[in-house]
């Protein structure tokens, strides 16, 4: 599977876990800062958790894992000229294209906010700027400017609670929140619980900004007032804070809740093992020395000169990364026979790096797949030219390397594709001793 494509999935899984949870424990709970801190938390934690990779203490990194995580993919093809992409490239082009006009959207509703600014008047308050503008349908917040229509009157009481309203989101910066969510669910458009996120984030800052005006045992007034707006609401703009912004039943629940609520610590700290466990299962990879293949072992123990697992110069292509690739995507050829019988999978192609440059010992590791991608992957690295061998402690050693080839069929018969991970490191890293 593609690497941007397990990725977008173990955030989607993250993400998905930790707005569940959400919506058990903290949903409509009088905790408005935390909710709001976890919402933002969990975004940031299903955006970055799935790019770690951590062993493990005790065991040595889970190769496969290892080469996916280290190493960029290089595409070989031997597809006619003018075959067109894949279906995998297209589907790439298509999110890239989606992606791409939510951020127009994104930039356009900004252009439209800056309109709305300089065409304004504007007067300066306390900690914010109250942009005057006839087309302003009913107060709403960016950042710290207030847009008002110069035709509602600015001194009852009505008016009072929504301009205090407005005032929180300005000094509390939800305007920041908002921007992130909207490039977030921009760029990952496809994953759904950021776009849930990002809704239940401007309802927790409707609620935060709900407490200051209904305080002071005025929250009846202010409800009605709430409920009265609301009949009049406007259409929701992308990411500004409208005073009758829906929904409002839950806004003046919200008004009415017990601040103290039972077990409110208990589900705070709850969110903390649920996030290591989220950070065990998706980031930490380890293997056993009972896991090691046979193959392997009789890899490690091969019986030559000292062979290096890990040294402080380890050896690279002659001409480095570029080079490699060139060779690669010119000398491989897909097997007619794994073509015929839908043959495709990862072979792991070791090989030891001689102190000369010269390859030696080629063989493959892990379970064999037959119809001759083996072979192939085998000839292919046999035919190397001369490496840079690494070197350890100033002289030149004979290092043990590994290089998984992955062959993949398309749906189209006439397009075969092979994939190369190129690492710079050896197969057992971590273990920096003698094999």
């Amino acid at each position: 599977m593609s690497p941007i494509l397990i990725y977008l999935l173990k955030a989607a899984v993250c993400s998905g876990i930790l707005f569940a949870y959400y919506c058990v424990a903290l949903r409509n709970q009088r905790q408005h800062r935390w909710n709001r801190v976890y919402l933002l938390g969990l975004t940031g934690v299903s955006l970055l958790l799935p790019l770690l990779r951590i062993p493990l203490p005790g065991g040595t990194p889970d190769s496969a894992a290892l080469f996916s995580y280290s190493a960029a993919t290089f595409e070989v093809s031997n597809n006619t000229p003018g075959s067109g992409f894949t279906a995998l490239q297209w589907a790439y082009v298509a999110y890239a294209a989606i992606a791409i006009l939510l951020l127009v959207r994104f930039g356009y509703a900004i252009w439209q906010l800056r309109r709305l600014i300089h065409g304004g008047r504007m007067q300066e308050g306390p900690n914010y700027r109250l942009v005057l503008h006839p087309s302003v349908p009913s107060p709403f917040s960016f950042f710290r400017f207030i847009f008002w229509n110069p035709g509602t009157e600015q001194h009852s009481p009505e008016s009072r609670h929504m301009l205090q309203h407005e005032q929180v989101h300005v000094r509390k910066g939800h305007s920041w929140d908002t921007l992130f969510m909207e490039l977030v669910t921009a760029i990952c458009w496809v994953n759904p619980f950021f776009h849930f996120v990002k809704k239940e984030l401007s309802v927790v800052h409707e609620f935060e900004a709900d407490e200051v005006p209904a305080g002071n045992g005025q929250s009846a007034e202010y409800a009605e007032n709430l409920l009265r707006q609301a009949l009049h609401a406007p259409s929701a703009h992308l990411f500004i804070h409208h005073f009758s912004q829906p929904p409002v039943k839950r806004r003046i629940m919200m008004l009415t809740r017990n601040t103290r609520t039972r077990y409110a610590a208990a589900r705070k700290l709850m969110a903390l093992p649920l996030a290591a466990g989220l950070l065990f299962a998706v980031s930490c990879v380890q293997k056993d020395e009972a896991n090691i293949t046979a193959q392997e072992k009789q890899v490690l123990n091969t019986p030559s000169n000292v062979i290096f697992t890990e040294v402080e110069q380890p050896p690279t292509f002659a001409g480095g990364s570029t080079a490699m690739n060139k060779y690669l995507s010119e000398s491989i050829k897909y097997p007619e026979d794994a073509v015929e019988n839908g043959v495709s999978g990862t072979i792991f192609v070791t090989f030891i790096v001689r102190a000369d440059g010269s390859i030696d010992e080629v063989k493959t590791v892990g379970d064999k797949i037959g119809s001759g991608l083996e072979e192939e992957s085998i000839r292919v690295v046999r035919e190397m030219p001369k490496w840079k061998p690494g070197v350890q402690n100033g002289r030149k050693v004979d290092v043990l390397f590994n290089i998984p080839i992955r062959y993949t069929l398309q749906e189209d018969e006439t397009s075969k594709t092979t994939s190369f991970w190129p690492v710079e490191q050896s197969y057992w890293p971590g273990k920096n001793k003698e094999c």
